[in-house]
């Protein structure tokens, strides 16, 4: 070509495509964690679809503060008795022993305790939901490559993060879920191939679980001793070895495994003498769910009720039929792509599709409540979805490009379509069960005393559950004040109430709430959501409290007397 030929703009845009794509390539490789030379390479279109997926998911997030999540109001408020025991003037000293840090389910409330001191409890239990929203598909992604598998799998756990454990709100097995997701690759490697970093980094994922959620402890642990038994019988039955070398291998493995989980354990026995054993007499402890002592405690679902559950109980997220439809579409993309994979001959174990069928099948034998907690059993479908991005990973092109693209369609499809129904799902419950709840407690003074009065307590017609049950808690997190319908009162919680305190949780509800003694003895304010007086109702209160604020079905009430005068006792550096 002579000197003065020109390229043509088509030509320049190949050529630039060509070298983009040589150069991100090279780049991707060098972060790839995987090492399976058939493995289809870490590509640039996916990682694309997933940034703009979880981006979407963590706009939604955060775009509405109240989310339907039932029980995320308990966490928030023991996050803010870690953020605010030490300042003084804090009401928590006198009611709550001193948070402990290496007890289970204390992990998310010494993050948001602590980081709450600079940018607020609130925000910072969103961060740590946000660590669960995002960590688990990027969990996925790290454990998808160091299995060989295509990263495409990883976007369709963006929407399924929104299943029947994140309505339920169970903040501290949500935090937990990004490590029990890594720790399957992590120990995996540790297994086949120990070194002490490994070992170590095994070890802590293992801590970390076990400090977030007991439940999510236990079951990694399942899963962790399964994974063991396999390898340590594979190392006993190679081909090619001596007895001694056999054996050499099988205890290698066993050792490895041991030393990785020790610290944890240590953990876990403290923990369990503190919650089960004779620790459990010490502070207000409180046994809410009888069990069966022959049975450690424990209460099992009847057959009957487990299959009538696994789907209004344990699937179920949103009231209409939407998430049946969903849950049809996602099975039936599961199910192809399953199909589509026996075309592949996979040159790593199924670990992660082993996780994922053991987590399933177990909601059929788990029990449903042990000692002081309830929904045990019913939370592991949600945690099966944790693992489902193995189960939708997409063969490579050179097995079969048809079987590819039909998978990859499908992702997207689903991901879309879940993603869209859920944003429509929040948009009706912000205007109508959520509206008002924010600027009503945005008004409320600091370090006072407030009960919440559940006039309607009916179900929510948008999400499944009660989403509103337990928001009076962000009360604690935005004001340091008390809310005493917490779980401070539970064996199990890693904050509890102090020996000999008398919480005075008001149990009942009723449009009469204003002639209880009991409430004006105990309670500076007053939360009401759903209440229709009467004028002889509305009176009763107004002799007792003076409304503050009123927006949708939700009002303030803050109670007459002195102690008003004293200022809202809010700390210099919180005003």
């Amino acid at each position: 070509m002579s000197a003065d030929a020109k390229l043509s703009p088509l030509a320049v845009v190949v050529a630039t495509i060509a070298m983009a794509r040589s150069v991100s390539a090279k780049a991707l490789a060098r972060i790839d964690p995987n090492d399976d030379e058939d493995a289809e390479p870490l590509g640039l279109v996916p990682l694309i679809t997933l940034g703009v997926a979880l981006t979407y998911s963590l706009w939604m997030f955060w775009h509405w503060k109240f989310q339907p999540m039932q029980d995320l109001g308990h966490h928030v408020g023991l996050s803010a008795v870690v953020a605010d025991y030490g300042r003084p003037g804090s009401l928590y000293p006198a009611l709550y022993d001193r948070p402990d840090p290496l007890n289970a389910n204390s992990l998310l409330y010494s993050f948001a305790g602590y980081l709450g001191k600079m940018i607020g409890v609130s925000n910072a239990v969103r961060l740590g939901m946000t660590f669960y929203l995002a960590g688990v598909p990027l969990a996925n992604l790290y454990a998808l490559r160091v299995f060989g598998r295509s990263p495409w799998g990883a976007v369709l756990t963006v929407p399924l993060a929104y299943n029947m454990n994140f309505v339920g709100g169970f903040a501290n097995l949500l935090f937990a879920a990004p490590f029990m997701v890594l720790t399957m690759p992590v120990f995996y490697r540790t297994l086949i191939a120990p070194t002490w970093k490994r070992i170590v980094a095994s070890a802590l994922l293992l801590v970390a679980v076990f400090l977030s959620h007991a439940h999510a402890f236990l079951w990694v642990g399942v899963l962790s001793f399964t994974l063991t038994v396999a390898f340590f019988v594979l190392a006993l039955v190679t081909r090619g070895l001596s007895i001694k070398e056999r054996l050499r291998a099988g205890f290698k493995v066993a050792g490895a495994a041991l030393v990785s989980v020790i610290p944890a354990m240590l953990l876990f026995y403290r923990w369990y003498q503190w919650s089960f054993g004779t620790g459990k007499a010490e502070g207000s402890v409180q046994t809410l769910t009888s069990g069966f002592d022959n049975h450690f405690g424990a209460a099992f679902k009847t057959p009957a009720a487990l299959f009538t559950d696994l789907w209004n109980y344990a699937l179920k997220v949103f009231v209409d039929e939407t998430d049946l439809i969903l849950v049809y579409k996602i099975g039936i993309l599961m199910m192809v792509a399953v199909c589509f994979s026996r075309l592949h001959k996979w040159r790593r174990p199924v670990v992660m599709e082993m996780a994922f069928a053991l987590t399933i099948a177990s909601y059929f034998f788990m029990p449903e409540a042990i000692d002081s907690n309830p929904v045990v059993g019913s939370r592991q479908i949600g945690v099966a979805l944790w693992f489902v991005g193995a189960m939708v990973s997409p063969v490579p092109a050179s097995v079969s490009r048809l079987a590819r693209w039909i998978v990859i369609a499908g992702i997207l499809y689903c991901t879309r379509d879940y993603l869209r129904a859920w944003h429509d799902h929040m948009v009706t419950f912000e205007k109508t069960e959520a509206n008002g709840i924010e600027y009503v407690l945005d008004q409320t003074p600091y370090r006072q005393r407030m009960h919440y009065v559940k006039v309607s307590t009916d179900f929510s017609k948008v999400f499944t559950w009660k989403p509103n049950w337990h928001v009076e808690k962000f009360y604690m997190a935005d004001r340091f004040g008390q809310v005493p319908d917490n779980p401070a009162i539970v064996s199990t919680s890693s904050i509890r109430y102090k020996a000999g305190v008398d919480p005075h949780r008001i149990t009942y509800h009723g449009p009469d709430w204003a002639s209880w003694s009991d409430l004006w003895s105990y309670h500076e304010l007053v939360l009401v959501h759903g209440w229709e007086p009467t004028e002889k109702q509305l009176e009763e209160a107004k002799l007792h409290a003076v409304r503050i604020r009123k927006e949708g079905s939700w009002e303030l009430w803050r109670k007459k007397g002195d102690w008003q005068e004293k200022g809202d006792g809010a700390p210099p550096n919180v005003r």
